[in-house]
């Protein structure tokens, strides 16, 4: 009986040997080592290729059947808000900062330059309005003397007197319709001054688009160009291109266009001032592409108002808003 024991132990054993290898034959997988891994089917090539789109124009103003002309009445607020905007000329302060940059071929921005400026509006004896800097020192004061650095457009402040009693009869005017601009309800107005295009400086030589408050009629933006820029710019085109070409240079002038476009965002007793105006400046490289040359910014902050003076109010609007 006592012998038996050695024989159990031997046979479960064995058996216990031959349930291990079942299992672990049961989990190995064969793998063909001459079949390619799994790999997924590239996509089907497209029976065309697919052109690459060409660059385009963005029109600045949308074209409209709308009439020319507002109503007397609107006409009439606005004239009213200009004259607002012609009392307040004189009556703030602020800091204005100038950056100016270049453009290469590939869009990106060189040789900027920024400055900054201690800012204020003057009035002088014929009623006309003039900007005054002094540069800001690193200390933080301003320069004693006045600093020469004027844009060669408007100023940012000059575009509030867009519909004054002065410049009024000088342009035309379209409502373009009122929609909501987030929690804003705002009314767009197409405008077209009648001044040829010489140097940019008068506003009458602008047209554009003007987006004001629906209920105070103060501008909230501004986008324009050069009066008739697109006709303009086409005609410039073609003349350049067929200019005389001396070792792959032309010798035309060059097509320049400009755009424009102010930002009123600082509010103060129901007038907005204005915080930002750019002037870009871009080449035509073809009838329906452009590239941009140069970007001229001025942003104002920092604003501080004064109490009014009697002076404020016996200004002649159409005087201060002219230039």
């Amino acid at each position: 009986m006592f012998r038996a024991a050695p024989l159990y132990r031997t046979l479960a054993a064995l058996a216990l040997g031959a349930l291990a290898l079942t299992t672990l034959d049961a989990q190995v997988v064969p793998i063909d080592p001459v079949a390619p891994p799994d790999i997924a089917p590239p996509p089907p090539l497209p029976s065309k290729p697919v052109p690459t789109p060409k660059p385009r124009t963005e029109r600045l103003i949308p074209e409209s059947d709308a009439p020319w002309g507002l109503e007397e009445d609107v006409l009439t607020k606005l004239a009213d808000k200009a004259r607002q905007y012609a009392a307040y000329a004189t009556r703030f302060d602020c800091v204005e900062s100038a950056r100016l940059a270049n453009y290469n071929r590939a869009g990106e921005a060189e040789n900027e330059q920024i400055r900054r400026y201690g800012y204020i509006l003057v009035r002088e004896d014929n009623g006309s309005i003039r900007e005054v800097r002094q540069r800001v020192r690193r200390s933080g004061g301003l320069s004693r003397s006045e600093s020469e650095d004027k844009e060669p457009f408007p100023p940012a402040y000059a575009w509030v007197f867009l519909f004054s009693d002065f410049h009024q009869p000088y342009f035309s005017y379209r409502d373009m319709g009122d929609r909501f601009d987030g929690f804003d309800w705002v009314r767009e107005i197409q405008f077209r001054g009648t001044l040829g295009f010489t140097d940019g400086d008068d506003i009458r030589q602008w047209e554009g688009i003007v987006t004001v408050d629906a209920a105070t009629f103060t501008p909230i933006q501004i986008q324009a160009q050069p009066r008739a820029q697109d006709e303009r710019i086409k005609e410039m085109y073609d003349r350049w291109a067929q200019s005389f070409n001396l070792i792959g240079f032309k010798l035309g002038p060059r097509p320049l266009g400009y755009r424009s476009k102010v930002q009123f965002r600082m509010r103060k007793d129901e007038l907005t001032f204005p915080t930002e105006v750019r002037y870009d400046t871009f080449r035509a490289t073809s009838p329906t592409s452009r590239l941009l040359v140069k970007a001229s910014t001025r942003s104002y902050d920092a604003y501080k108002f004064f109490k009014p003076s009697i002076k404020d109010f016996q200004v002649d609007p159409g005087s201060a808003g002219s230039r």
